[in-house]
């Protein structure tokens, strides 16, 4: 398998896309990254790129709960990617280990 750091799309002779070879954009690579999801440090540099861009926050693989998190959202992942049987939950700060719970024992004693 062959790895670029950007996307390897052709034009016509005339310099316009393909049709339908448009570079992707956020919305396209979200949804790759929901189905498919990586860590932090397995997306490219170009597609962070895209991300910036665009000032969207890219979904990412999280090796504790073996889950992708998005907007709030956290869908359980298995070998084969996002487990799309399942419907997202909605992420609760204060049951989170780490920061979230310490935040929220100061503010709520809990």
């Amino acid at each position: 398998m062959d790895f670029f750091e950007e996307e390897r799309l052709r034009k016509m002779s005339n310099g316009r896309w393909y049709p339908g070879a448009e570079p992707a954009d956020a919305d396209v690579w979200t949804k790759q990254l929901r189905r498919y999801p990586r860590t932090a440090d397995n997306i490219p540099s170009w597609m962070w790129d895209v991300f910036r861009a665009e000032g969207v926050t890219p979904p990412i693989y999280n090796p504790e709960f073996k889950s992708v998190d998005w907007k709030n959202r956290r869908r359980p992942v298995t070998e084969r990617g996002a487990d799309l049987t399942v419907e997202p939950t909605v992420i609760n700060p204060s049951l989170e280990p780490g920061v979230f719970a310490k935040i929220s024992k100061k503010l709520f004693g809990a």
